[in-house]
């Protein structure tokens, strides 16, 4: 009877060893988790810089190759220095993150339905659809979507970056804009689709790819005010953006289109 009863005792003892263990484990996990997934935001934030930084390089490139002119878009507001395409004279900045527009959207042009950002694929500048899509984002336009169109003569892209098309003053050839300006930047189509929490990659026209935080969400509630479809908002987004930004006094003569 004793010998019964005390492997009895042993094996509660047991089972209370375990779920302590258990209980210990979870609160342990529970510890550590947000941990672990800041970290690995922190390691998809820097691929997305990393992304932005090559596509700064390919823009470079097609500046040098195109009189200074960065590359075109139908959805480019008109300025002072620029005569915007068919998308009327307001465009629609929020959807500068199209690579590629809807057959028949716009008038034909010599480089196709290839619009903005999408050029520098196109022209093989930067051949590679993965670069354009940060390994973070949340909404609607994810590279397994439109991984299989890229391979394709036609259809819609949408990326993760944001194509500003001109300087904080409207002017399109790089070397007539402030180094701290902002030209390329997580998308800012609207709040579902932000890449990160809290901030932003943002490429500026001196080639360099600086991490800003988005103070107070400032940026953000722009967004989910506007949900991304008004030009004014994503206007004083950019403007958030910009670092020492004004642009070089000049003029910017040259072709509307290149």
């Amino acid at each position: 009877m004793r010998s019964s009863w005390g492997s009895s005792r042993s094996r509660a003892f047991t089972l209370i060893d375990v779920l302590v263990s258990m209980v210990v484990i979870g609160i342990l996990i529970a510890i550590l988790l947000p941990s672990i997934n800041r970290v690995r935001e922190s390691a998809r934030r820097v691929v997305c810089g990393s992304n932005l930084r090559q596509v700064g390089l390919a823009l470079h490139m097609y500046s040098e190759d195109s009189a200074g002119f960065m590359p075109p878009s139908e959805y480019l507001p008109a300025t002072r220095y620029y005569r915007t395409g068919s998308s009327g004279g307001e465009g629609s900045p929020e959807l500068m993150d199209t690579v590629r527009t809807t057959p028949g959207l716009f008038d034909p042009r010599p480089w196709g339905d290839w619009d903005g950002l999408g050029l520098l694929f196109v022209r093989d500048y930067l051949p590679a659809a993965p670069v354009f899509y940060c390994p973070s984002h949340p909404g609607g336009h994810p590279l397994e979507r439109y991984e299989p169109i890229w391979r394709q003569e036609s259809g819609e892209i949408v990326s993760n970056y944001v194509f500003r098309g001109t300087g904080p003053e409207g002017r399109r050839r790089l070397y007539q804009i402030q180094p701290g300006a902002a030209i390329v930047s997580d998308t800012l189509r609207s709040f579902a689709d932000l890449n990160h929490s809290g901030g932003f990659n943002v490429l500026q026209a001196g080639l360099a790819v600086n991490w800003v935080d988005d103070v107070g969400s400032q940026i953000a509630s722009i967004l989910q005010r506007s949900q991304g479809g008004a030009s004014a908002q994503v206007g004083q987004a950019w403007s958030r953006l910009d670092n020492d930004s004004n642009d070089d006094t000049g003029t910017d003569t040259g072709p509307t289109q290149d």
